[in-house]
């Protein structure tokens, strides 16, 4: 790996590349606002995606302008070097995501997390791709009570996604150096908030559903920190990448947050009932492999200019309120968990 690949870099003037995104898994939960960001930005995209979870996605972005929609799997590798081609940049989100769906089929989650992520990223570099964004994860880090984690922190996986996540990201970030090809690790804190591809699976999301829904929700002890940051936080960091200057993001690791949004699950509570007062909120014991770490966001601050533009209540009430609209219809539907 890259010693240097942590350190903060200098600015620099040189301007980000014009062209073409390609996203990988683009009409995924996290995709779709990432597609939303960048359409609203004026970058012509086509996204890839197997469309694993249902066709519903597409009705969110199918007949925008300035999209292409290419529905097959990234282990198609015939298929992904024609996809690659004539793109200035790729981002890559596709993957089994979460522990419980790696858990469920390892072997697959092998292929897709990493052997498929290692050839998009030999097919991106030879085919004179600019930027490759690789999407990774804080879950990295493992279980690091009363630690407070960087980027140069060494990782601690605890899952088969989060080790795989990190397998990656040490070859995508030793790739040979070449000056006109730009890899960039973006480690996400834990999602939350309405997406037009929800996911009830994650935590924030599936308490905001029950206190809304059953006036009620339960807390696995509480005590635990996790960092989070909102879903279209997430698409704006992922922007804030694609147009930073190629030395300021060429094999970089970024933490994708903020300190501020650090928080211990207790504290949840007190959230929740701010969004409906009347309701209950009671707390278990703790779950067995129960991550517990605090992540430091200042890089990412300092480099990129990246602030939230939502606090945790807000992008909060924002998940009550399109509950509360009827979307979607079924939030306890299966397809609304990537497990």
């Amino acid at each position: 790996m890259n010693e240097n690949q942590n350190a903060l870099p200098d600015p620099s003037p040189i301007p980000a590349p014009p062209g073409k995104v390609l996203i990988v898994g683009g009409a995924g939960y996290v995709g779709l606002p990432i597609v939303s960001e960048l359409l609203s930005a004026g970058y012509g995209l086509t996204v890839l995606d197997s469309l694993l979870h249902g066709p519903e996605p597409l009705d969110f972005i199918a007949n925008k302008p300035g999209l292409t929609i290419v529905h097959g799997d990234v282990r198609d590798i015939s298929l992904v070097n024609a996809t690659v081609k004539g793109h200035s940049a790729v981002i890559l989100l596709a993957a089994l995501v979460g522990e419980p769906a790696c858990d469920r089929n390892p072997d697959a989650a092998l292929e897709v997390n990493y052997l498929a992520a290692l050839n998009l990223l030999e097919t991106a570099s030879r085919q004179g791709v600019s930027r490759f964004i690789f999407t990774s994860t804080d879950s990295c880090y493992g279980t690091r009570e009363g630690e407070k984690l960087d980027e140069q922190s060494p990782l601690a996986p605890i899952s088969l996604y989060a080790e795989l996540k990190a397998r990656a990201e040490e070859r995508i970030l030793s790739v040979s150096k070449n000056p006109s090809f730009s890899p960039t690790v973006l480690r996400l804190a834990t999602v939350y908030g309405i997406s037009p591809r929800p996911r009830f699976d994650l935590a924030v999301n599936l308490l905001v559903r029950d206190i809304t829904l059953r006036g009620q929700a339960k807390i696995f002890s509480g005590e635990q920190w996790r960092p989070l940051v909102h879903v279209s936080d997430v698409a704006k960091a992922f922007r804030l990448t694609l147009e930073a200057p190629a030395d300021l993001v060429d094999r970089q690791i970024f933490n994708v947050g903020s300190d501020e949004q650090n928080i211990q699950f207790k504290d949840l509570g007190d959230l929740l009932l701010k969004l409906r007062p009347d309701a209950h909120v009671t707390y278990e014991p703790a779950v067995p492999d129960l991550r517990d770490y605090f992540v430091k966001f200042s890089k990412i601050k300092q480099v990129l200019n990246f602030e939230p533009s939502l606090t945790i209540l807000e992008g909060m009430a924002g998940i009550r309120d399109a509950l509360e609209s009827g979307f979607p219809a079924d939030p306890y539907a299966p397809k609304w968990r990537n497990a």
